[in-house]
């Protein structure tokens, strides 16, 4: 396991990077840091937008005095695929690898040659014939452009991983006593749901309607420019007493989506785990901070909803966090990717 770990999570409009000490009991918060991306970020496949990222990378680096250490990146959610697969019967490691290529072509829209595959094993049992797996399909394509963009400002990842494995490390970790939660991730172009027990990941969703959409939205509803529409989207929120409801009703069409998605994989999981029901439910990502938020997903679920506090489990300097408080929930993958040592 490494001494010193460094997260970078490499965003649609922005970049978080994280170091922590992994040495003693608890993890150690060593520095972190924040910067926003130019033009369309790592949506572009043009080598002087890959090397300007690059760039802010370097300078972030050197403004946190990271020091040099191995770094862990995460892979957005919207441009892979996972699938948590549940009904394979008992079978070998060889057998597993045919079967799992075979699953692929259901959940995978691109030929396998063009992915990079990985999986972990859950849960195989003999005794009940039964096989689980946690499968990622990582376009080659999209490695290709973030190892494109880490060669450019000369670092050598220790590990790629998906967001929401991340976010499940940071804000639940592998505590046996955990209840289980289920993740909401929200990301500039898509909102992500794991459900988590006890460390393990056991069922994941995403939708295509993230904080760039909620920012389109009110710019339309009241013909604001987009800058503006992002401004009042972050003030108002989806507050009905603010305004009068203005955001609100702008916002609301498309907050209701993400909640219906959440129900349906709420009643989904229950269906095949009536012993091991949701309790809680926690919003990550710069949309966790939405104001009126949290109470609109506790009043639709019914459950238990708060904020990420991706700081919770770790030793760390609170005059070091105090200026990135407000923005807690959106360094959930930067600290889970730091979580990662070994």
């Amino acid at each position: 396991m490494a001494d010193l770990v460094t997260g970078i999570d490499i965003g649609s409009t922005s970049l978080k990077i994280v170091v922590l000490s992994l040495k003693g009991k608890n993890p150690k918060l060593i520095t972190l840091g924040s910067s926003p991306l130019p033009g369309t970020g790592m949506n572009s496949d043009a080598d002087i937008d890959l090397e300007n990222i690059s760039q802010v990378i370097k300078n972030l680096l050197v403004a946190i005095k990271a020091p040099n250490c191995p770094v862990v990146v995460a892979l957005p959610e919207s441009k892979i695929f996972t699938r948590v697969i549940s009904d394979l019967p008992f079978l070998t490691d060889d057998e597993l690898a045919s079967a799992i290529k075979y699953s692929a072509e259901e959940f995978v829209p691109l030929p396998t040659d063009q992915v990079n595959l990985y999986w972990e094993v859950i849960e195989r049992s003999k005794q009940n014939n039964r096989t689980m797996v946690f499968v990622v399909a990582s376009p080659k394509n999209t490695v290709s452009r973030y190892m494109k963009v880490l060669n450019y400002a000369k670092l050598k990842p220790l590990a790629l991983e998906t967001e929401l494995i991340a976010s499940a490390r940071a804000l639940v970790g592998s505590n046996i006593y955990a209840p289980t939660t289920m993740i909401v991730q929200f990301g500039a172009s898509s909102t992500d749901y794991a459900v988590v027990s006890k460390g393990v990941i056991l069922l994941t969703r995403s939708i295509a309607t993230g904080g760039l959409a909620l920012t389109r939205a009110v710019a339309q509803y009241l013909d604001f420019e987009f800058p503006q529409a992002e401004q009042y989207k972050k003030v108002y929120g989806i507050m009905q007493d603010q305004l009068e409801g203005k955001i609100y009703q702008a916002l609301k069409p498309l907050v209701d989506l993400m909640v219906v998605e959440a129900v349906r994989i709420i009643q989904a999981f229950q269906a095949k785990n009536k012993q091991n029901p949701i309790k809680r439910v926690v919003l990550s990502g710069a949309g966790a901070k939405l104001p009126g938020i949290v109470v609109y997903f506790a009043n639709s679920l019914g459950l238990e909803v708060q904020e990420a506090d991706p700081w919770f489990s770790l030793d760390k300097d609170q005059n070091m966090i105090k200026k990135f408080q407000a923005d807690a929930p959106s360094f959930s993958v930067a600290v889970g990717l730091a979580l990662r040592g070994e």
